[in-house]
């Protein structure tokens, strides 16, 4: 399991107003929580975050959080639980960390990585991959960087279903095991509407007046 250490201040400035003046100096307010531990506001720089987090684990990385008050450094290793995003400038704008039991399991969802070029595509199929991550639960030393999945054999039809994973000693998967995964579909063809012969319709109506007009001179002769 990948691991680093992220150095973040203690927040003072509390309230929306001190949320405000942290994110304008280009920091994010933080929150450190976890089972039997007092929550701790934090301050976090984004672009120490970004790197710390720059590991083949991603957002599941452990994070050794060291929280610098005054002259002690108190660390805390963690998990990136949520980040709230600014619908307009898709910049965070809060982040929450989960202080960790190494003794305790947990639930994380693993990222899955697709792999080649399904044989299915190339012959016009469409690639739908179903599951983009896969719930696990385990111990936080054994969280999966990522399941990759090699796609290159699958043909128009055929899936990846949870049961072909090679699940790690200690890790239970949360999904059922005829979960679909990722699967090659065929195209959607479309059908053209067919237009109605309005013109043949109206030729017959019109014979028929026709006809109409000739039997009601052959009656009127006939009357004569």
């Amino acid at each position: 399991m990948a691991q680093s250490t992220l150095n973040v201040l203690k927040r003072v400035r509390m309230g929306k107003s001190g949320a405000r003046e942290i994110r304008r100096e280009g920091n994010v307010p933080a929150v450190l929580y976890g089972k039997g531990t007092e929550s701790i506001s934090l301050v976090v720089n984004p672009a120490e975050l970004k790197q710390a987090l720059s590991t083949e684990a991603g957002e599941n990385t452990l994070l050794e959080i060291r929280v610098k008050e005054g002259e002690a450094d108190i660390p805390k290793l963690s998990l990136l639980r949520e980040v709230q995003y600014d619908y307009l400038t898709n910049k965070p704008i809060h982040l929450d960390f989960q202080a960790l039991d190494m003794k305790e399991k947990i639930t994380v969802d693993v990222p899955v990585h697709i792999e080649g070029r399904a044989k299915g595509v190339k012959e016009g199929g469409i690639l739908d991959e179903i599951l983009r991550e896969i719930s696990v639960d385990c111990l936080p030393t054994n969280i999966p960087n990522s399941y990759i999945i090699d796609v290159t054999e699958l043909e128009i039809g055929d899936s990846i279903h949870v049961d072909s994973l090679e699940i790690e000693e200690g890790v239970e998967i949360l999904h059922e095991p005829e979960d679909t995964i990722v699967t090659v579909v065929a195209p959607k063809v479309e059908v053209e509407p067919v237009e109605e012969e309005v013109e043949g319709e109206e030729g017959e109506e019109g014979s028929e007046e026709v006809d109409t007009e000739q039997s009601e001179e052959e009656g009127s002769e006939e009357g004569n």
